[in-house]
């Protein structure tokens, strides 16, 4: 089974305005609602992928009510703490005139210390049957900034495989826990390394200081050109088929769950980052995030391209 860690789940608003600006009004034309955070786009990917997935987290109200409905009913096991407050509602505006995207992002509720220990207690039982454990997305307030870190430290004795998808600090103190995989984009991989990114170069001397730190994998998302994942035995560029964009959010986390998907059935690195790219770029194909077509998923695999490269120093 693989478990998601879900703490900071959105309700996902799509607005469809044409020439959308700012001191305006507008009238909505089209509406798409969708459960959302990265742990859930994650969670709905590897559900039609076809694996066993749990998700646990923080949920709260009416919105929280709608979301846990939402991922029940696409067959996603979940058990979440439910606390005061109301669930986060992310709103992402689309002008396909102007051809932006404009993103606004609530906070989510407080969490109290007495939460955070009922999701320890119960993420201990869950983690019982779990092979794979993802740790994906945005810390609510109350969680202290190291808390992936304390959830990998949790997984490790038990042999489970780990994956980390996070930013900032969250990022570098889960680092120290060793996880299998780190899933940076670019600013992400930057704030880490301590040092600018411009150049492939300096993406692969980057990922190559990382695993000096601990971390058994680092793949680097490089947006519509792939991904660089860098181990201990190999530093490889996956480049997608090039495909026009739909709509590209949620695509990241498509590519987490592919990873998941190929780490928890014994795929080679080659293949769990082919089926990684492929269900990134399938989901850029739907306006709902975090969303994949299996007819689409071999032919995209097929057309992926791996370059090889030699090890940098850091």
């Amino acid at each position: 089974m693989i478990t998601v860690v879900t703490l900071n789940p959105a309700l996902d608003k799509i607005y469809f305005v044409d020439g959308f600006k700012v001191g305006s009004m507008f009238r909505v034309k089209n509406i798409i609602k969708s459960a959302g955070g990265k742990g859930i786009n994650v969670s709905r990917v590897l559900s039609v992928l076809g694996a066993q997935v749990f998700t646990s987290g923080f949920l709260a109200g009416d919105t929280g009510k709608w979301i846990c409905d939402s991922i029940t009913s696409h067959g996603i096991e979940n058990s979440f703490i439910w606390v005061d407050g109301e669930t986060r509602t992310n709103i992402n505006v689309i002008d396909n005139t102007c051809m932006t995207e404009t993103e606004i992002l609530e906070f989510g509720p407080f969490i109290k210390e007495a939460d955070i220990c009922s999701y320890l207690s119960n993420l201990k039982d869950i983690l019982k049957r779990t092979k794979v454990l993802i740790c994906t997305g945005g810390l609510p307030d109350g969680i202290p900034v190291d808390f992936y870190k304390t959830l990998l430290d949790m997984a490790k004795p038990l042999g489970i495989k780990t994956i980390l998808d996070a930013s900032g600090d969250t990022l570098k103190e889960g680092i120290k826990a060793g996880p299998d995989f780190i899933k940076p984009n670019l600013r992400e991989l930057s704030y880490v390394y301590g040092k600018s990114i411009s150049s492939k170069e300096d993406i692969i001397k980057a990922c190559v200081c990382i695993l000096d730190s601990g971390v058994g994998s680092v793949i680097a998302s490089m947006g519509a050109e792939g991904a660089i994942m860098a181990d201990k035995s190999s530093i490889m560029h996956i480049k997608p088929p090039g495909i026009n964009a739909v709509n590209s959010i949620g695509s990241g986390d498509s590519m987490t769950a592919g990873v998941a998907f190929g780490l928890l059935n014994g795929y080679s690195r080659e293949d769990m980052m082919k089926l990684g790219t492929a269900c990134a770029v399938s989901n850029t194909q739907f306006m709902e995030i975090g969303m994949i077509s299996l007819k689409s998923i071999e032919e995209y695999k097929n057309n992926c391209k791996i370059e090889y490269y030699e090890n940098y120093d850091a």
